[in-house]
């Protein structure tokens, strides 16, 4: 029997319309089963009250107001990042240091989260400043795979993939600075997508000032994923360049796909060895597009040392450059550790980097100019051990494990082109291993069509079940 939680965003959406189901029987459904056991370490603060008062409001609009004019996914319930600061809710940044701080203000995306309808059933758990590709903070639990609970969520949208994997919500936002949310849908057997440079709005203040970093979504579907898009490229960026929006994204989805030019290029721009079962997981991606009349051809992916060392500290500049007064010694030791390491570069070995960077991103976009999507692994491995990737005796060495890991997640970073990891692949033992299509900067449209025909090819939502009822784990790691 097909349960609330089983619905995806735009099942809900529906049956709101037909009046099936309420959003406050779908809210107060969702946060029981957040109270009876956040088995995946999901969220690090559940919003109850304000959620159960957004829902009574959204219900007397769908009783009340002309349902064609309300926004697509009005009522759906979702969750915020808790890197992004939260009027009235606490916001941890994953650091003990924020344990208890309360915004007066929202972020950029927490307002046209807002402004689509959504209902916040609370914040997801991140690492530390979100500088970890495991989620494994001192404010919560750690954020576990809902396909095997000793196992890492990754991160640092650790807590948003593990949510929606697990049935709490069915679509969460996330942000992508080096692969942050495409190694964890990756690692709990979801959709993400890292959207193009400049497409979704962070404000006036929000921006990095390196454009590596993007807010995207994470869900279950590929409708869900464009359709959640949609909602949140509804505002224009404040001072930024951004690509041409199309009048649909979930549209996308359903429109014809041409026959394309498609690379598979196995292997890591770090250089690290891809496991044999993810890049199966990739061959089987690009047979199965060969078979749906796409020209596909094989182009391995040489490692970059160049890129991957400019990527680190363009990356370990972002850690450092937080300039509020704290205890660094409260730090978690890899936040420590790349807070140290940006004070050893000067501004003028910080500006040769992003060079570098820029130059390879470049060099890599030419590599693959003749084709219209790039097939990848998304990270190198199945989803590590709760604790295998943290190394807080030796940061230097978790920093090179984290790089290894990741693989090639950098590289849309770097590129500022759209990437999505889609649940295509699954190891021996029953864990999910996300497969990366990579298109051209504001080939959004093309990139979920694939996708779309990818999940009707390969489907994947009889994966998950009930999950419910699987066993806690022992203690922390």
């Amino acid at each position: 029997m097909t349960e609330l939680h089983d619905l995806t965003a735009l099942q809900l959406a529906a049956a709101y319309q037909r009046g099936e189901t309420s959003p406050t029987e779908v809210v107060d459904h969702l946060l029981a089963r957040i109270g009876d056991g956040d088995r995946v370490g999901a969220f690090t603060t559940v919003s109850a009250d304000r959620a159960r008062v957004a829902a009574a409001g959204a219900e007397r609009v769908l009783r009340t107001a002309d349902r064609t004019g309300l926004p697509r996914l009005f009522g759906v319930p979702t969750a915020v990042k808790d890197l992004e600061a939260t009027e009235g809710v606490r916001t941890t940044l994953g650091s003990a240091l924020f344990r208890d701080w309360i915004p007066g203000h929202n972020d950029e995306i927490v307002e046209v989260m807002a402004d689509a309808g959504l209902i916040s059933l609370g914040k997801t758990t991140v690492p530390e400043f979100g500088a970890a590709c495991y989620t494994e903070p001192e404010v919560s639990a750690p954020a576990r795979s809902p396909f095997d609970l000793t196992r890492s969520a990754a991160g640092s949208s650790g807590g948003a993939a593990a949510a929606v994997g697990a049935l709490l919500v069915p679509i969460a936002q996330g942000s992508d600075t080096a692969g942050s949310v495409r190694s964890p849908a990756s690692a709990c057997g979801v959709v993400g997508l890292k959207p193009s440079r400049g497409l979704v709005t962070a404000g006036p203040a929000g921006n990095d000032g390196m454009g590596l970093s993007v807010r995207g979504p994470l869900a279950r579907t590929v409708r869900d994923t464009a359709a959640f898009l949609d909602a949140l490229t509804t505002r224009t960026g404040v001072g930024t360049v951004h690509p041409p929006r199309v009048d649909s994204y979930e549209r996308a989805c359903d429109a014809p796909v041409p026959r394309l030019r498609i690379a598979l290029a196995q292997g890591s721009v770090s250089g690290s060895p891809v496991d044999p079962e993810v890049a199966a997981a990739a061959e089987l991606t690009a047979r199965t597009l060969a078979g749906l009349g796409h020209d596909v051809f094989a182009r391995d992916q040489a490692p970059d040392p160049e890129l991957t060392e400019g990527f680190q500290v363009m990356f370990t500049a972002l850690v450092g450059s937080r300039t509020m007064a704290f205890e660094e010694s409260s730090l978690r030791p890899i936040v420590r550790h790349l807070r140290s390491r940006s004070q050893e570069f000067t501004s003028g070995e910080l500006a040769a980097a992003i060079g570098v960077v820029q130059a390879r991103a470049r060099a890599w976009s030419l590599d693959h100019a003749n084709a219209d999507v790039v097939i990848t692994p998304t990270v190198t491995t199945p989803p590590t051990l709760v604790g295998q990737l943290r190394n807080d005796a030796d940061p230097a060495a978790e920093l090179a494990a984290m790089t290894a890991f990741t693989g090639n997640t950098v590289l849309a970073n770097a590129t500022g082109f759209p990437a999505i990891s889609l649940p295509l692949g699954w190891s021996s033992q029953g864990l999910p291993l996300g497969v990366s299509l990579t298109a051209g900067w504001g080939r959004e449209n093309l990139l979920l069509g694939v996708s779309a025909a990818l999940e009707e090819a390969l489907p994947w939502a009889h994966r998950y079940g009930d999950r419910s009822t699987a066993p806690a784990p022992a203690g922390r790691p």
